[in-house]
């Protein structure tokens, strides 16, 4: 037997009051009178051993009675397995502080519930045991093992957190920090709205030494409804241009949500509203349509109203538009006429031409779009650059000269194109036209009759096994045009060159086409915008050659400026924010005093799912485990005596209550029954 409270045991002491009246009750003498002498003969004496023991008896009930009461008080339990073996405790707390702890609960906010059942917990223990808080934010602070004074005070700063980790996240980050420890008894605890989403019970893997208790923190049933998503119909963004956009609203709760009204602002000014019906536990993607008026960084929200989860109420996004097209084309020393006509005289492109022999590596820098026509030999400088363009995100259109070195073949291979082979001098038609190309996509209106197609008096083989798309191929099944993806760019091979010696491909309206969209599609927009916890990396454009400049990150609603890790990638420069972000919403990247864009980020929507396990729920799971496991219901009046009950083994300071009970009432008994004078046979 131990016992909780054992320094209260010197209230043993208190037994020498007892024994000192007794002792002192033994020396008195009691007169009785009477008004007649014949009645002493009725009365039936008392023998002096008869009175010796009676006082005993109730000497020992009143001793033990007191001692049955410092024995409760003290708290006695048989100690369970996990006390006999282990000395020390490692009192490990996952508080969940995600968005979706904001729920009401009926005593105000689920997350203050949770706060104060951890302050519990904490007090149930001595200031010699270990600490581990654990919360979605994973802090520094977290990262320590902690004395019980620092848990508390760590505990009255929890706040509701835009991050959210699995299970198995938290398991790791927690695992790693008790590490530190060197105490032999850990308990675990876990309190949270446990959503389906983002719990799984298999993962608490345990081990007989190890005690795990599971702490639920029911809210009031909400009708939560959140923007999930947001996408635009076509990618490309142009001033003048309509362009279709979308917003996925999720209705999580249980019942029809009526006539909500969806909001669209793009730089701060509203572009779109509309209503819309969900029925419960589903979804509706809202089309909104409005024109682009300007070019530049273009900041948009979506916004619904929902109480009282409002965290995923707005959804922020970005995205860029451009006046025109930056097109570089690098060309043999006589300049191709068709080129230049088919980007230079389109005021969509903003068009440079330049020799090979004299190329501006700074210009090139600065274009979405390279044409190479007719160059016969690549330097090793120009392919490195090449190369560091289309895998930085740009496009490479290639056309073939008359006499190709092997420095094409070097170049295409390391960006994971196919290559040039021989020159086929045979008269052959375009066969087909793959309709479904984004280059070809819309342009035809009339796909089902016969078509007028290019005709090449020459071609280049492209032969590989890279499995490009083919945008138009030949009669005999060979590429005249392809596109090939490479890290981030493109390169796009023609089998023939802008000159009458191929054929009447360049004059011809069919690929001029492709030609053209293929400008105006190397705007394709990236990343409308990243998820918190997810998202941890975006690359920016750079428009300076000093590797040194430093990017800052500032936040335009919660006014946070941090910089992030930044890696400069060909003509890109990649920004890893970690868990720098705290908050969504829109976040211009400065350089030096000038905005070089806008980053848009979100809370992960997950949380937006109120969908928890119940306590029957998880006590069915626990039991089925097969671990160490119990769920402690939140609604219990003393969380901390309960589990510390169940963790120091069988109590059995009740028991002592009901001795102490006991002796008070034989106490009672004896004196009120035992050894009273009589007369006549009846008690006096």
């Amino acid at each position: 037997m131990a016992f909780s409270n054992p320094l209260l045991l010197i209230g043993l002491s208190a037994i020498l009051i007892p024994i000192i009246i007794h002792l002192f009750n033994f020396r008195r003498y009691k007169t009785i009178y009477f008004s007649n002498v014949k009645m002493l003969e009725e009365i039936k004496k008392k023998t002096k051993r008869e009175q010796t023991l009676q006082q005993l008896i109730v000497l020992a009930l009143r001793v033990l009675g007191i001692a049955a009461l410092v024995f409760a008080f003290a708290q006695p339990f048989i100690p369970s397995d996990r006390q006999k073996n282990r000395t020390g405790n490692l009192v490990t707390i996952f508080l969940d502080n995600s968005y979706s702890m904001e729920a009401n609960s009926k005593e105000g906010k689920t997350l203050y519930d949770a706060v104060d059942a951890a302050k519990n917990i904490v007090n149930a223990f001595g200031f010699s045991d270990d600490f581990v808080l654990t919360t979605h934010d994973f802090s520094g602070e977290e990262s320590h093992i902690l004395n019980k004074d620092q848990m508390l005070e760590m505990l009255d700063k929890i706040q509701a957190s835009p991050n959210s980790h699995s299970l198995k996240e938290i398991l790791a980050f927690e695992k790693n920090t008790c590490t530190n420890s060197q105490k032999g008894n850990q308990i675990h605890y876990y309190i949270s709205d446990f959503q389906k989403n983002n719990f799984n019970i298999a993962q608490l893997a345990t081990d007989s030494a190890t005690a795990t208790f599971l702490i639920p923190m029911p809210s009031e049933e909400a009708n939560n409804v959140g923007i999930d998503s947001c996408w635009f119909l076509s990618p490309i963004f142009k001033v003048g241009n309509q362009v279709t956009f979308f917003a996925r609203i999720h209705n999580y709760g249980k019942e029809e949500v009526n006539k909500l009204p969806v909001k669209l602002y793009v730089n701060d000014k509203q572009k779109a509203v509309a209503s819309f019906d969900i029925p419960a536990g589903s979804y509706v993607d809202c089309r909104m349509v409005y024109s682009i008026e300007e070019a530049g960084t273009h900041c948009g929200r979506v916004v619904i109203e929902d109480a009282p989860i409002v965290f995923d109420d707005q959804f922020f996004f970005t995205y860029e538009v451009t006046d025109n097209t930056r097109i570089a084309a690098i060309q043999d020393k006589e300049p191709n006429r068709f080129v230049n006509a088919l980007y230079g005289k389109d005021s969509v492109f903003d068009y440079v031409s330049m020799p090979y022999t004299q190329v501006n590596y700074t210009q090139l820098k600065q274009c979405e779009v390279i044409v190479l026509s007719e160059v016969p030999t690549l330097s090793s400088g120009l392919a490195d650059e090449l190369a560091k363009f289309v895998k930085g995100g740009g496009t490479l259109l290639v056309f073939p000269p008359k006499e190709m070195d092997n420095s094409y073949g070097r170049m295409l291979g390391n960006l994971g194109a196919d290559t040039y082979k021989s020159l086929v001098k045979k008269e052959l038609k375009c066969g087909q036209l793959n309709a479904e190309s984004i280059y070809f996509k819309g342009a035809l209106e009339r796909q089902r009759e016969k078509l007028d197609m290019p005709v090449t008096l020459q071609h280049y083989e492209i032969q590989g096994g890279n499995g490009g798309e083919v945008i138009m191929v030949l009669e005999n099944g060979s590429p005249l045009l392809v596109c090939y993806p490479s890290d981030k760019g493109k390169v796009i091979l023609s089998s023939v060159a802008m000159n009458d010696s191929y054929g009447n491909a360049h004059r011809h309206a069919l690929f001029f086409v492709p030609l053209h969209n293929i400008g105006i599609m190397s705007d394709i927009q990236g990343k409308l915008y990243n998820t918190i916890g997810k998202d941890n990396m975006q690359t920016v454009a750079l428009r300076s050659d000093n590797a040194d400049e430093v990017l800052t990150l500032k936040g335009r609603t919660h006014k946070e400026e941090f910089i992030p890790e930044q890696r400069r990638i060909g003509n890109e420069t990649a920004l890893f924010f970690h868990d720098q972000v705290k908050e969504g919403g829109l976040y211009d990247i400065v350089k030096g005093n000038t905005v070089m864009g806008t980053i848009a980020f979100n809370q992960d929507r997950k949380e937006s799912d109120l969908d928890c396990y119940t306590e029957d729920e998880l006590t069915k799971m626990a039991k089925s485990s097969g671990q160490n496991i119990e769920v402690v219901p939140a609604d219990t009046k003393n969380i901390a005596k309960s589990i510390t009950d169940k963790l120091n083994g069988k109590p059995l300071w009740p028991y002592f209550i009901i001795l102490a009970l006991l002796c008070l009432l034989a106490e009672i008994t004896l004196l009120r029954f035992w050894g009273k004078p009589t007369i006549n046979n009846e008690k006096v």
